[in-house]
């Protein structure tokens, strides 16, 4: 019996040092990785564009449409530029927050615009326009 007794401890204590050994090794670390902690944009949020967002060419269109319904509404003639910054929220649709830079009677000045799209619904709609402060740029 008492041989046994010895078996069944050697092979417990055998197993526990082998998982001492491998799962440091199989653990994943989120940081170590390069992955987030959450999983993505969360819904309502605000957040930055990826790099290069502000080439996109619905951006581009989404700055163009602004910068022509807010000459339509304001009596306006501004000329669009291009995009400078662009964040997203995401909505029934997309929030999108672009700065962009346009030029008035041969300035170029700053604005932000904020547009609602559902692309599935093909709608959009300038929700606000208005000018950066100190918005003057080179």
């Amino acid at each position: 019996m008492e041989i046994w007794k010895y078996r069944v401890v050697g092979s417990v204590a055998s197993l526990l040092l082998l998982l001492a050994v491998v799962l440091p090794f199989t653990q994943t670390d989120n940081k170590k990785v390069g992955m987030a902690d959450d999983k993505g944009p969360l819904a309502g949020g605000i957040y930055d564009s990826p790099v290069g967002h502000e080439n996109d060419l619905n951006v581009i269109d989404l700055a163009r449409f602004a910068v022509s319904e807010h000459n339509k509404k304001a009596n306006a003639l501004l000329e669009f530029e291009n995009v400078v910054k662009v964040k997203q929220q995401v909505v029934s649709g997309a929030m999108y927050y672009i700065t962009l830079q346009v030029k008035e009677g041969g300035a170029k000045k700053l604005y932000e615009a904020k547009v609602w799209e559902k692309q599935w619904e093909n709608f959009k709609e300038l929700k606000e326009f208005k000018p950066v402060e100190g918005g003057a740029s080179a």
